[in-house]
C-alpha cells in the first residue's frame, strides 16, 4: 500500500531515486552507471535506518518490504569464516558485494582486492557495519513485529553479536576498532569508518597514528546495538542478556572517560582513538552520531552512550560556526582545522545523509528547534543539487559539486542521501 498523502517534490524525488536503485538483493549504494551501484553494507543500513524513520512518518509498507529484503540479503552475505585477505571475519556484516564488474579493483590497482574462488569480489573493511546490522534488525522488527523475519534472520544475529564480543575489540582497550591485518598482501580498506578516505584519519600537527583505530560513532553504535538486543533477551536468554548489557555499561563508562573533551561548558568528543591511546582530536560532524544511535526508540529517555550533563555542550559544538553552515547543512571537518579543505572528500565537505544523523540525533533528545535549523540548511542545499548527491562543497556561500584531483565526481544517486531526502522533506 502506497501512502497517499500530499507531499513536497522533494519527497517525489526521493521515493524515485529510491525505487530506481532497489534491485533483487536489496539497494545499489549508488546509480548502476556510477561508481558505487552495488551492495555496501554501510550504506544500506544506514539507508534502511532512514527509510523506517520515513515509514513511521507515512505508513507506506513498501519501505518495510524493502527493508526486509535489504536485511536479508546482507545476512546471506554475513563473514563465515577467517579471511585477512578480504578482512572476513564470522558475524562480521559485508562491506562491498561485486558478483561482476570488479576489474577496476581486483585486476587495475597495483595491489589488486581479493577475489574468491566463486569469481566474486566480497570485502569486509567496515568496522561499523555489523553493530547498524543488529541495529536495523533490532528497528525493523519493532516496527513490523513480523515474526517469520525474526526466525530467519536471529542466527544471524547471533553471529553479529558474538563479532562484535570475540572480534570487535583487537588490542583489548574496550573499543570497538578496526585495521588492516600486517599478513594481508591484497589491497583494501586502511580506513573502516563512514569516512574512510585515507585524509580524514590524521593528528593534529602530523604525528602519525598508530593502528587500530577506535571511531568514537562506532563506540555508539555498538552501544545501542548491545543495548537493544539485551533488552530483547531479557526473558528469554537472560545469560546472554547479562553479558550484552556488562559490555554496554563498560563501553558507556570507558567512552565517557576518554572520548570527552571539555573547554568550560563546551563539549566536543574526540573523533577516535589511535592504538596508542591518543586522541584524534580534530572537530567532526561524526561526533553527533552518538545523538542518533541510541538504545531505546520508543517510550522514556534516550538511552545512548554519551551522558546526558555532556549533551547541551555537545549540540552547542555541533552548531558552531566552524562546522555548521546555516544554507547547506554540517560540515564534517571544523574549518579551523590545520587540514579543512572544503572541496575534499571528507575533510570540510557536507554529506546530505550525514546531516540528516545529526538531525535526527538532535531530535532524539529533544533539540526541536536545533534541528529544524538544519533542516533548513539541508532542504537548501537538496533544493540546490535537485537530485540526492552523495556530497558537496560549500563556500563562500555558494554551493558547487565536489570532483577530486583524480577527476572522480560526486555520484548524482546516492541511495543514503535518498533515504535522507524522504526521512526529513515530508509534509506534516
Amino acid at each position: 500500500m502506497e501512502n497517499k498523502m500530499h507531499h513536497s517534490p522533494l519527497w517525489d524525488l526521493g521515493y524515485k531515486t529510491i525505487r530506481e536503485l532497489e534491485t533483487e538483493q536489496g539497494i545499489l549504494a549508488s546509480g548502476k552507471e556510477e561508481i558505487y551501484g552495488c551492495i555496501f553494507g554501510r550504506d544500506s543500513l544506514i539507508t534502511s535506518l532512514e527509510l523506517m524513520k520515513a515509514y513511521e512518518r507515512t505508513k507506506d509498507d513498501y519501505f518495510l518490504g524493502l527493508v526486509k529484503k535489504i536485511l536479508l540479503n546482507l545476512g546471506d552475505l554475513q563473514g563465515k569464516t577467517i579471511n585477512i585477505e578480504s578482512g572476513e571475519e564470522p558475524g562480521k556484516c559485508i562491506h562491498e558485494f561485486r558478483p561482476a564488474n570488479h576489474e577496476h579493483l581486483t585486476k587495475s590497482l597495483a595491489t589488486p582486492w581479493y577475489v574468491y574462488p566463486d569469481h566474486m569480489m566480497r570485502n569486509y573493511d567496515t568496522v561499523d557495519a555489523t553493530p547498524l546490522f543488529l541495529i536495523a534488525v533490532h528497528e525493523f522488527y519493532s516496527l513490523s513485529h513480523d515474526g517469520d523475519f525474526l526466525n530467519r534472520i536471529m542466527p544471524k544475529v547471533y553471529l553479529a553479536l558474538d563479532w562484535l564480543l570475540t572480534y570487535g575489540d583487537s588490542n583489548h582497550d574496550g573499543f570497538i576498532d578496526y585495521r588492516f591485518h600486517p599478513d594481508r598482501t591484497y589491497g583494501g580498506l586502511r580506513t573502516q569508518s563512514w569516512m574512510d578516505s585515507s585524509e580524514s584519519v590524521f593528528h593534529a600537527g602530523g604525528e602519525a597514528v598508530v593502528y587500530p583505530i577506535a571511531p568514537v560513532e562506532v563506540q555508539a553504535y555498538a552501544y545501542a546495538a548491545l543495548r537493544r538486543w539485551g533488552d530483547y533477551f531479557t526473558v528469554s536468554y537472560p545469560v546472554l542478556r547479562r553479558r550484552l548489557m556488562l559490555r554496554a555499561t563498560r563501553l558507556k563508562n570507558l567512552f565517557n572517560r576518554k572520548f570527552v573533551i571539555r573547554n568550560g561548558s563546551e563539549v566536543s568528543l574526540a573523533y577516535a582513538i589511535d592504538g596508542n591511546g591518543k586522541l584524534l582530536t580534530a572537530p567532526r560532524s561524526s561526533m553527533g552520531h552518538v545523538l542518533w544511535a541510541i538504545g531505546r526508540r520508543r517510550g522514556g529517555a534516550p538511552d545512548g552512550i554519551l551522558e546526558n550533563a555532556s549533551i547541551p555542550g555537545l549540540v552547542s559544538r555541533l552548531l558552531s560556526p566552524d562546522l555548521f553552515e546555516p544554507e547547506a547543512g554540517i560540515r564534517t571537518l571544523g574549518v579551523l582545522s590545520e587540514n579543512f579543505d572544503p572541496k575534499s572528500y571528507h575533510n570540510g565537505s557536507i554529506w546530505p545523509h550525514d546531516t540528516s544523523i545529526l538531525i535526527e540525533g538532535f531530535e532524539n533528545y529533544g533539540y526541536r528547534r536545533e534541528a529544524a535549523r538544519v533542516r533548513r540548511a539541508l532542504l537548501s542545499a537538496y533544493e540546490y543539487f535537485q537530485t540526492p548527491i552523495e556530497l558537496f562543497v560549500f563556500t563562500d556561500g555558494h554551493y558547487s559539486e565536489y570532483r577530486s584531483e583524480a577527476g572522480q565526481a560526486a555520484c548524482r544517486k546516492q541511495a543514503w542521501s535518498a533515504a535522507a531526502m524522504l526521512a526529513e522533506s515530508i509534509l506534516p
